[in-house]
Order: structure tokens, then sequence, then C-alpha cells
């Protein structure tokens, strides 16, 4: 199928570290400080691949927060590819993806070792759904976000839809929320409706107001 050959599909458990270790010392915090009168959290995985980076975000929610179980959090992931987004649903990894990024500590806690692969559990699972979406076609209703990670995303785009994809992200990300791009990536020049955030070496973004 066309769409499968041209998707990446690249990915791993806790991939470029930085980015999650910014999320759980600060970003996440944050938030939760903010919404604790809605008791709701909102994230979005977009290019999920086959969903190892929102399991990571469900883990990190689960693992260091654990004021969160009573709450209403979502961790919602979106591929082009219907094969990975079927494989993300699976929750079902080899060794090697496992051992890419996977702390053994968390997958002791976290997976179920059967057959030749490693199941995640249902309290992980359950944070997380999988739907196929294509980033740069008109999108279906989608909800405000409190964390949104479009990691590695444009640099296969052109400008066009680089600018268009910006744009409804910002439409679609909390005035508080946090927006993560991938390592080698950076806002298009002109791209002022986010406010730049460096800390340790980790840029993240916000709305402007």
């Amino acid at each position: 199928m066309v769409v499968e050959a041209m998707t990446i599909n690249e990915t791993s458990f806790f991939r470029d570290g930085s980015p999650f270790t910014r999320m759980g010392q600060d970003l996440i915090p944050r938030l939760i400080q903010a919404r604790r009168s809605q008791r709701r959290l909102r994230f979005w995985s977009a290019a999920c691949s086959s969903g190892q980076e929102a399991y990571s975000l469900a883990m990190l929610l689960t693992e260091q927060f654990p004021e969160l179980q009573d709450w209403d959090v979502r961790i919602f992931g979106t591929d082009l590819s219907q094969v990975m987004i079927e494989r993300a649903r699976a929750g079902v990894y080899s060794d090697l993806e496992v051992a890419r990024g996977l702390p053994i500590a968390l997958r002791d806690r976290y997976t179920m070792h059967v057959g030749e692969g490693w199941n995640l559990l249902p309290e992980i699972r359950s944070m997380c759904s999988f739907t196929r979406l294509n980033l740069c076609a008109p999108l279906p209703p989608l909800p405000v976000f409190d964390g949104i990670l479009l990691r590695n995303v444009m640099l296969y785009i052109s400008a066009e839809d680089r600018a268009h994809l910006l744009r409804m992200v910002h439409r679609h990300l909390a005035p508080d929320g946090f927006l993560f791009l991938g390592c080698s990536e950076q806002l298009p020049p002109g791209m002022n409706i986010f406010e730049v955030h460096v800390q340790d070496n980790v840029y993240s973004y916000g709305p402007k107001i």
C-alpha cells in the first residue's frame, strides 16, 4: 500500500529521553496544579507509529503521579499508517523493541512476557486510544489538549503543510499547554503564534495568547 510505504514508522520507548524528563519534572506537575478542580488531562501523540511514545507517557504518568489514579486522563495516538495503528492498539512488542528505551524496572512493572512478546498491562493500555489520521488533510473535530507531541513529523512534509499543521495544533492546545517537536526540528520562520521555552537545553513551545 502506498501510504504504508511512505511512512517512516521509526520510534522507541522514551525516545530522546529529555522531553520525558522535562515533562515529569516540570510541565506535568504544573498542569496537575492548574487542573485540580477539573481533574482531567488530555494528551496527543501525533504520528505515534506503533504506539511506544503514547505508552511511554502513560507509564510516566502512572509511575510519577499516583495522584492521577482517580483523574480522567486520556492519551490519544494518531498515525497515517493503519498497520501501525493496529500494532499500537495491540500493545505487544518484541524483545528488541522493549530493549530500545524501556527501563527494566518499568518493563517488569507494566508489561507481561507472553510467548515471544511483551504485552502492556491493561492499566497502561486503557489510558491510550489510537486512530488513523492524516495530519495534512482536513481534520475531524478534536478536543483541546494539555500536551501535544508532534515529533519528527515536519521533516517529511512541505513548508505549506508545516504552517497549516502548526496553526491547527495552536487551535487545539490549551493556553497553558505544551508542544514538543523533534530534537532536530524548529518552528518555521515567521511562526510567531508560539512562545519558545528552553530549560536545560530542552525546547518546548506554548501558544501565545
